[in-house]
């Protein structure tokens, strides 16, 4: 199997794991925060995340170097802390999220994250090949976090990000710098 076809089966993932991400949203709004729809929800995204982030680095990888692997890792590090936070919901209930290893992990996960995601915004506008849209969804992830009352809707942007650029990568519809210089 080529790197050509791995990359767009991970975007394919990208589409999947952003349409889970959204699902946050309707459970928090229908079932509260913290309900079991809601985390089962959260934890499947973060898996479905942990693995296929690297998609967003790879679809354009040339234009992005190191930096652009760099938020990946972030990204994929963050998801992957995450998942283990929903995880202790699952086994330990609300008592998984008091203390201090609880505190330490999401707080790092929680910049990991905010780095990773800032990061490839910028340098996915820089690279020039996904659509521009997509990197105004990144704007509105990060706002839609940072405001209060918003922050239900958080993952509805978070997933549609995913969607967005697992699509262009699935169908391989990219514009790369080669294309753009003739």
């Amino acid at each position: 199997m080529t790197l050509e076809r791995v990359v767009k089966w991970l975007g394919f993932l990208c589409i999947l794991a952003g349409i889970v991400r959204m699902g946050m949203t309707p459970s928090s709004l229908l079932w509260g925060d913290d309900s079991i729809p809601e985390v089962i929800c959260g934890y499947a995204a973060c898996i479905l995340m942990t693995v296929c982030s690297i998609a967003l680095y790879l679809a354009q990888s040339r234009e992005t170097g190191i930096l652009g692997l760099l938020a990946a890792v972030l990204l994929t590090v963050g998801n992957l802390m995450i998942a283990s936070n929903f995880y202790g919901l699952f086994a330990y209930g609300f008592y998984a999220k008091e203390g201090t290893f609880a505190s330490l992990s999401s707080a790092v996960s929680g910049m990991g994250l905010l780095l990773g995601t800032i990061l490839l915004a910028i340098l996915t506008y820089r690279a020039k090949v996904f659509p521009r849209w997509t990197v105004l969804l990144f704007a509105v992830m990060l706002v839609s976090f940072g405001l209060p009352g918003l922050e239900k809707w958080f993952a509805l942007f978070w997933g549609a990000t995913y969607v967005g650029m697992g699509y262009f990568i699935w169908r391989g519809k990219l514009t790369t710098q080669a294309a753009t210089a003739q």
